[in-house]
């Protein structure tokens, strides 16, 4: 997979993915429909590394995002975003599976859910990797369309470079 990079936007054969600032928070948004990419200044350093870490992980680096920041959020959506960044590639776990890693109970499924969804930097918090007991479960808050599609071939390419494809 060879991916284009452009002004903090990054074309992959799994979509385009955009990083920049939505007001002072880093960002990456994926490219849909009318989804209005977030504001890129190529000298913002963190932007910068964002948007190396994205090139490097479409070109089979599954250890881009390792020590790049997992974004900002509450405490407890940080909590869920850290045991979701414990998921290996090519691999994937249950709401219930995090719950149960964070101490909680099954009731607290859809507040995982919710926190996945407010992720700022998909794939550098592997929200993709999460999936419902009962099958693929949401992507962004979608749960079928485009952002579906993106988590069914995010989740096959990790696989494909798990196995050595």
């Amino acid at each position: 997979m060879r991916p284009r990079t452009r002004d903090g936007t990054i074309a992959s054969e799994i979509g385009t993915i955009a990083v920049g600032r939505r007001g002072i928070l880093l960002v990456a948004d994926w490219i849909v429909g009318r989804t209005e990419p977030p504001s890129f200044d190529p000298s913002d350093a963190a932007a910068a590394r964002l948007v190396a870490a994205y090139a490097r992980y479409f070109r089979g680096d599954m250890r881009a995002f390792d020590r790049l920041p997992a974004g900002e959020g509450t405490r407890f959506q940080s909590r869920v975003w850290d045991a979701c960044r414990a998921i290996p590639p090519g691999q994937t776990r249950t709401y219930g599976w995090i719950a149960r890693e964070l101490g909680l109970g099954n009731a607290h499924c859809r507040a995982i859910g919710n926190a996945l969804r407010s992720n700022p930097l998909p794939i550098a918090v592997p929200c993709h990797r999460v999936v419902s007991a009962a099958g693929l479960g949401g992507y962004a808050g979608a749960t079928s369309g485009p952002l579906s599609d993106i988590k069914c071939r995010l989740i096959a390419f990790e696989s494909a470079m798990r196995s050595g494809a």
